[in-house]
């Protein structure tokens, strides 16, 4: 789902190579984004037509996915983690502002650097940030704020869904992406 939030338009042939994924699975994935009016799928094309309704149905992925795979909780200072993690949803949201603290947010960490972050979340002082490692290619679609690095909006949307925030915060990001 962040291959069609970020390119928007993209072949099947493309996913397929990217993803190794089996072509069933993919399409059962399509049809149903194709279902919720997210996207238009023809002759091995895939075209996204409504990035909301995609961010909402990928928010929904995401909860289903942090409900199995529930990521290492530590309570850390931002800035002691920022020159090895990405932050994303309610984490994200509060390097942009959005949110007064980063609680309970969502960050993704690379395997090897799992033992810096233990070192520091040893000392338990700052906010209760969610570590994940099982989506490495998060680190491939980053921006660069005040010295933190983020997942792109679109991933910070759909985290932040899948945590089951919803305020109008997101709206508001959402409208700011359209224009």
């Amino acid at each position: 789902m962040r291959e069609l939030a970020v390119k928007e338009e993209i072949s099947v042939k493309e996913l397929l190579a990217k993803f190794k994924v089996n072509r069933p699975y993919l399409y059962r994935i399509l049809r149903s984004l194709e279902s919720n009016g997210a996207i238009i799928l023809e002759t091995g094309k895939i075209r996204v037509v409504d990035k909301k309704a995609l961010l909402y149905t990928w928010g929904e992925e995401k909860r289903k996915i942090f409900q199995v795979i529930k990521g290492v909780t530590y309570r850390v200072r931002p800035k002691n983690v920022r020159d090895f993690v990405v932050f994303s949803g309610t984490s994200a949201l509060w390097v942009l502002g959005k949110v007064l603290e980063p609680s309970f947010g969502t960050a993704y960490i690379k395997r090897e650097d799992f033992e810096k972050l233990k070192r520091i979340g040893i000392k338990r002082e700052g906010y209760p940030i969610r570590f994940y490692s099982y989506d490495e290619d998060v680190f491939s679609y980053t921006i660069d704020i005040g010295g933190y690095r983020l997942a792109i909006i679109e991933q910070v949307i759909a985290d932040a869904l899948g945590e089951g925030i919803y305020t109008r915060t997101l709206e508001e990001l959402l409208e700011e992406m359209r224009n």
